[in-house]
Order: C-alpha cells, then sequence, then structure tokens
C-alpha cells in the first residue's frame, strides 16, 4: 500500500512540475510592441532558412487526404526591402505529386501596431485562404490563430512553432473545435547550398 500511494505522490508531483513547465513557456510568450523588436525574436528562434520533413499525413487538413507518405518543405525569408517575412511550401508524394502548396506574408501593421500575417494556396488542387493572429511570440516559441477557409468551410487552428534545437524546430497544429484533430512534424534545418563562382 505504501508503494501505491508513494507511486501516485510521484505520479503527482511530475504532472504539477510538468504544468508549471508549460505556464512558463507561455508567460514568456508575448506581443510585441514594434517591428524590430518581432525581428528580434525571430532571429533569436534562428527560423529563418530552409526546413524539411517527412512523414505521412494526417486528418488535420480539410483538402489533404489521410495516410499518405510526403515530404514538407518550408522556406522562411525576409523580403529585399526588410518590411516583410515571407513563408513559402510545397508538400509532396513519393511519386512527385503536390499535396498542397503556398505562400504567406508577416508585417507589421502600423495603424493597429500589431503583426498582420495571411496564407494561401492550394491543398489537393483547392484553393485555400487565410489570415493568422499572433498570440505570443518568445526566443524560443511563437503561437498564432490560423482561420482557415477552403471549399467553402471555415475553421480556427491553434499553431505553435517551438525551437528545440538551433537546427530543429517543431510546428503543431490543433484543430480549435476538436483538439483530437492536432498534428505535429518537426523540421530540420537544411544546409545553405554552396553557389558555383
Amino acid at each position: 500500500m505504501k508503494n501505491v500511494i508513494y507511486t501516485l505522490a510521484l505520479l503527482l508531483s511530475v504532472s504539477i512540475l510538468n504544468a508549471d513547465h508549460h505556464k512558463r513557456d507561455d508567460s514568456n510568450l508575448k506581443l510585441p510592441t514594434s517591428w524590430k523588436e518581432y525581428l528580434s525574436l525571430k532571429k533569436k528562434q534562428k527560423a529563418f532558412g530552409i526546413w524539411s520533413y517527412t512523414g505521412r499525413t494526417s486528418s488535420m487538413w480539410e483538402g489533404i487526404p489521410e495516410g499518405i507518405e510526403y515530404s514538407h518543405t518550408h522556406t522562411i525569408q525576409m523580403s529585399a526591402d526588410g518590411s516583410k517575412i515571407l513563408s513559402s511550401h510545397v508538400m509532396k508524394t513519393k511519386d512527385g505529386a503536390i499535396l498542397s502548396t503556398g505562400s504567406g506574408m508577416e508585417t507589421w501593421d502600423a495603424t493597429r501596431n500589431k503583426i498582420f500575417s495571411s496564407h494561401s494556396g492550394y491543398d489537393g488542387g483547392k484553393l485555400y485562404t487565410g489570415p493568422s493572429e499572433l498570440i505570443g511570440i518568445g526566443e524560443s516559441a511563437e503561437k498564432w490563430k490560423y482561420t482557415e477557409t477552403i471549399s467553402g468551410k471555415t475553421y480556427e487552428v491553434a499553431q505553435t512553432w517551438k525551437s528545440e534545437a538551433p537546427n530543429k524546430r517543431s510546428f503543431t497544429n490543433v484543430r480549435v473545435k476538436n483538439p483530437d484533430s492536432s498534428t505535429t512534424a518537426t523540421f530540420k534545418r537544411q544546409p545553405k547550398k554552396k553557389t558555383k563562382k
């Protein structure tokens, strides 16, 4: 009986510690007060570059069938004038068929004093569009609320980017009204290609 009580107490303490840890992670996230501050945090995250992931599709996205093996390339870069962060992605099957392709933009809205972000592209050949609202950002993570519209259907997704290591980032998507519909992908940074002189 003592062993059972000890085990339960240990499990409870670990759960509390984990909860506190997640609270600390969330408490470090904030809304930036300027574009300069936002860029500084993105650079500390080492978010810029070309990232790749291979896996199997889930039921997360309306336009993408479940259970297909695919590769995902995600690129994040600054615009030439430094006023925007540009992102693009391509999801391909082993035989080269495109499951999803799209692009997005993040910039500072001086009128509202906040980050503005929007995305659009094609999932399974169907057009999708959606704005994203920044919930908070820190030196190692950022959270967004993304609202996607595709084929006349609109749904919200809670998104979290997290820097796991200098060359590794995880990306978690959870349907707001259906938390069981979620997916996490861990991306690895691709080395820069050497340009021929």
